[in-house]
């Protein structure tokens, strides 16, 4: 990292003394001609941003000459991309109209990418959150906002703690990232553990399906969710610009404020954000559930030094939250449990250019601490189990552009530390595990045919401090001891543009992972997962072999995707129900064990948007997974004090969501906006070891709002009520769905200034 900021900072001097030019504009409705105030409109190369101001004019002073491209963005219209050269000691003028366009076109993606682009050109199917649509979607989480996108489930104990499921792989083997990063939470190892991000100052989603362990790691085995609210600014601007935002809810009783600002001084961006959140009990339409309600604070600082040579900065977050867990499960409390959390995190990244001659144009590095601390009380008081994790992370990466057959390409290297403190009733020992990587990635072609091939090594060493510690797997004691893992993975993917319009796409990937710690080493009783927890330290590595094709299609009036998967999994860790009711020994908690089978997953999701004319636009998603055990698996004991009785074991894996979907119905444009939309699903037949049937069910959402331009500020309005008809459903995915059903009615009222 020193390093690279000591190259960054040395360019800059050479910089300051190229020659300069000025570039200014102005942005008005390409129907109207009216100005368009609050564009944004971004130089990428320069990494420069401005709003434009009340008559739509910006301006970009002291801009190295050369050619640039340019990115001017607004709610409501097509985003507009030009080339533009900036002569030196002169003034480029550029005008621009833009499109009414009630549907979202190619969106600029980065996660899952060497490099930014639009969503059309991405090597993997990929879905966007931003802007418009996420103004209508926000909720409470980051599961709860992207309910809807195909592909994606979500699995929760309760409101607060819902995390992303994608194609039916949940946990460890889909990554949540915050700005390209880990969080530093432990939401992957249990799901009574919730995500430490704030979803309300969020810019935008990024949700990029199928295996992305080539570029991130064993924990993107079923894809990756980034969060992208750049808390280290890579633009720089030169007027202070953000957001406000506050949401109300009656179906919780909550209240949610937050906001960010971003601002230049000289060649420096600093940015500040903070949010709070309070909400009660859920209400059902059978009853509230009690010891739902949460109180939430996050905060963050961070600034950078940005140039034509690129940027380097710094930032800290901070996240607390407590949160309560329902009872009623067996064995558990009547009265549930209260989770106490906290995440101090720290973070720095810096990134050089180059000029395009050269081979290596980028080098990038990025590393991060975070503490957390996890905490789950009785209703006494007393602490049932306690994590303190610390986490370290180290990314370097060198992107190259063409040379020879390869259009672009990059070799990365990563490195993981990770600490953690177990107390409480949960038996788990203490343990640190350290993961290295490698990895290489090349594109070649830059026509109508793309080609991309990567390999990726991982090395990964989990180390018990209490190797005197016993648990029980299969009937057999099994000392705890330290594990050392390592596998290659690799990928190969294709683009075909067919036409302008069209994309076809297919990709095969080995992909890897390791066991975690708690399938690893836990022996005990989790208290608020109320559950039993038995790992297995024999445990193998998971391997997958994975099958993905889809095709997009973008013109003036439709835009969809389809895409279908093939997953074959080695060795597929889960927790296997070896004994639901051991009555006398565990309090009756359900006795999940850790252990391996093959399992193949099998399935397809897909999305699109017609326009109706005008600003009306009809849309519609699906979502559907197939997953079944492919060796076969031992009976299961029912275990009732002394005797057992055995069962089949069943042939399907638990906790796979059943076919899902959404249609709606649109009004989309500048001012005004508003729209009705129905959720279904079918019931879930297929079902694990000790599940039971979920009926199908569909909801109603329906959403109104606003757009208006007061005092040179853009402020949004939108009420949405979701269920509208109070529907008692149970969503397959919820742990609690024997006790209780999903939310009643619930009437949301978000206000949003812009400026």
């Amino acid at each position: 990292l020193g390093a690279v900021l000591g190259a960054a900072y040395g360019a800059a001097p050479a910089a300051a003394q190229t020659p300069v030019g000025v570039l200014a504009g102005r942005v008005t409705d390409e129907q109207t001609g009216e100005p368009l105030p609050l564009a944004r409109v971004e130089v990428v190369e320069a990494h420069r941003a401005e709003l434009a101001a009340e008559d739509g004019s910006f301006r970009f002073v002291r801009l190295p000459a050369g050619r640039y491209t340019v990115e001017i963005e607004q709610l409501g219209y097509d985003r507009h991309v030009q080339e533009v050269e900036v002569r030196a000691d002169a003034t480029t003028e550029i005008l621009t109209a833009l499109h009414v366009r009630a549907i979202e076109l190619s969106e600029i993606v980065v996660t899952g990418a060497l490099t930014r682009r639009a969503g059309q050109d991405v090597m993997s199917p990929v879905s966007v959150m931003s802007g418009a649509e996420l103004d209508r979607r926000l909720s409470t989480t980051v599961a709860g906002t992207l309910e809807s996108e195909p592909g994606l489930a979500v699995s929760s104990i309760g409101p607060v703690t819902g995390r992303p499921v994608l194609r039916g792989l949940g946990g460890d083997r889909i990554l949540i990232l915050e700005d390209g990063m880990r969080p530093g939470d432990m939401s992957s190892t249990s799901g009574d553990h919730a995500v430490a991000i704030d979803a309300v100052n969020a810019k935008r989603f990024e949700i990029v399906r199928g295996p992305m362990s080539l570029l991130y790691g064993s924990s993107a085995l079923g894809g990756v969710v980034n969060v992208v609210s750049e808390e280290i600014p890579t633009s720089r601007t030169g007027q202070a610009h953000g957001t406000l935002t506050t949401q109300g809810e009656t179906g919780n009783d909550s209240f949610t404020a937050g906001g960010f600002v971003t601002a230049g001084l000289g060649p420096l961006a600093l940015r500040a954000e903070g949010s709070v959140r309070r909400s009660g009990d859920v209400a059902t339409p059978v009853g509230d559930l009690v010891n739902t309600g949460a109180r939430t604070f996050s905060g963050a600082l961070g600034g950078a030094t940005i140039g034509p040579w690129g940027h380097a900065g710094a930032a800290y977050r901070f996240f607390d939250t407590h949160y309560g867990i329902p009872g009623g499960f067996v064995g558990g409390h009547e009265r549930g449990v209260d989770i106490e959390m906290r995440r101090h995190s720290f973070r720095g990244e810096a990134e050089r250019h180059y000029e395009e001659e050269r081979f290596v144009n980028t080098l990038r590095a990025a590393g991060s601490y975070t503490y957390y601390n996890h905490v789950e009380l009785e209703q006494s008081g007393n602490v049932g189990t306690e994590y303190t994790q610390n986490m370290s992370n180290l990314d370097l990466l060198a992107r190259h552009g063409a040379a020879g057959p390869l259009a672009l390409g990059a070799v990365g290297a990563q490195a993981h530390y990770r600490d953690i403190q177990t107390g409480g009733s949960l038996r788990t020992p203490s343990t640190y595990d350290l993961a290295l990587a490698a990895f290489l990635v090349e594109e070649i072609g830059t026509g109508r045919l793309r080609l991309q091939l990567g390999a990726r090594y991982d090395w990964a060493h989990y180390v018990p401090r209490d190797t005197t510690a016993f648990i029980f797997a299969g009937g057999q004691r099994i000392p705890v001891r330290p594990r050392t893992f390592g596998a290659v993975s690799g990928s190969a993917g294709l683009l075909f543009a067919a036409t302008n319009a069209v994309r076809l796409g297919t990709s095969v990937s080995r992909a890897y992972r390791t066991p975690d710690f708690n399938e690893l080493y836990s022996n005990g009783p989790h208290l608020a997962a109320n559950s039993y927890d038995v790992g297995d330290p024999s445990l193998g590595r998971e391997t997958g072999l994975g099958v993905d094709a889809f095709v997009r299609v973008t013109t003036e009036g439709f835009t969809a995707e389809l895409a279908g998967f093939s997953n074959w999994l080695n060795d597929y860790v889960f927790p296997s129900s070896r004994g639901r009711a051991e009555l006398g020994t565990q309090g009756g908690r359900p006795r999940f064990q850790y252990t391996n089978e093959n399992a193949r997953f099998v399935g397809a999701e897909g999305e699109a948007q017609v326009s109706l004319g005008g600003a009306w636009v009809a849309e519609t998603t699906a979502s559907y997974v197939r997953a079944r055990f492919t060796s076969e698996r031992a009976s299961v004991p029912i275990i009732q004090g002394t005797d057992a009785t055995f069962v089949p074991a069943s042939p399907y894996p638990p906790l796979i969501p059943p076919l899902t979907g959404l249609v709606g119905l649109r009004y989309e444009n500048p001012r005004v906006f508003g729209g009705v939309s129905m959720r279904w699903a079918a019931a879930q037949e297929r079902l694990g070891d000790f599940e039971t049937r979920t009926p199908e069910y569909v909801t109603g959402t329906l959403d109104v709002g606003v757009r208006r331009l007061i005092g040179g500020r853009f402020h949004t309005l939108t009420a949405r009520v979701e269920n509208v008809t109070d529907t008692e459903y149970r969503d397959h995915l919820s742990r609690i769905k024997d006790i209780m059903p999903q939310p009643g009615r619930n009437f949301v009222l978000m206000y949003r200034l812009s400026f």
